[in-house]
């Protein structure tokens, strides 16, 4: 059986309201264009995209690159060594 097949044989399965909701869902995982005719996520709330968007997630990304600081090179040797000596003498 063919894929197509095995998902035409789910679908058919599914009531109408089952698959509105199977069509909001994946709507939001695999967004479509808008000029696509389909059942509106508001619908079912349980399926709403989170309200995040992306400029937010980007602005706080930016936030924290202007908090990072440049690390000084270390030689890891002569620290461990140096560690080694106060620790052990």
């Amino acid at each position: 059986m063919s894929t197509i097949e095995i998902a035409h044989s789910i679908l058919n399965r599914f009531s109408e309201e089952e698959l509105n909701r199977f069509i909001a869902y994946f709507g939001i995982i695999y967004p479509v264009s808008d000029t696509d005719e389909i059942k509106e996520t508001s619908d079912f709330p349980e399926f709403e995209a989170p309200t995040d968007d992306i400029t937010e997630r980007r602005a706080a990304f930016e936030r924290i690159e202007q908090l990072r600081r440049p690390m000084p090179d270390l030689d890891e040797k002569s620290e461990l060594a140096s560690y080694r000596e106060e620790k052990y003498g």
